[in-house]
């Protein structure tokens, strides 16, 4: 049985919590995560990926890891997940269907990457660094 999610990539915006859903109009890429979406499994997975991110605006030389703002976090996060047809396709923001899980990439240039979890019945689990969410699920594996 597949344990779907959605991964939404978000901006952060002053004043905007991190544990409430963000309105449709915010979210900029939605990839929809068939297979293996529960915390332990997909969440920290993306948690070990974007923990080293820096998220610029413009790129030079020697910056280490780091995506070009949001889209590019995004591309290269599909790229990441994605290695065979199937299992991770885009979706139009805001299309849900019954994914057990829904996570969301909160980042902006010159702020870490934030990552927060909401499970089937839109109740907030997790909130927090992709360290934290690490720390805290992947015992589960």
């Amino acid at each position: 049985m597949a344990t779907r999610a959605l991964i939404n990539f978000v901006e952060r915006e002053d004043g905007v919590s991190f544990n409430e859903h963000p309105g449709v109009d915010k979210i900029h890429v939605q990839i929809y995560n068939h297979y293996d979406g529960y915390p332990s499994g997909l969440g920290v997975t993306l948690a070990d990926y974007l923990q080293d991110f820096t998220v610029v605006n413009g790129l030079t030389s020697g910056q280490g890891l780091v995506a070009n703002g949001l889209g590019c976090l995004a591309a290269q996060t599909v790229r990441h997940l994605k290695d065979e047809p199937g299992q991770i396709y885009l979706h139009k923001p805001g299309k849900r269907d019954w994914e057990d899980y829904e996570y969301f990439i909160w980042c902006k240039e010159g702020h870490g990457v934030w990552i927060s979890i909401f499970d089937y019945k839109d109740n907030c689990i997790f909130v927090g660094e992709p360290d934290k969410l690490i720390e805290k699920y992947e015992y589960d594996r």
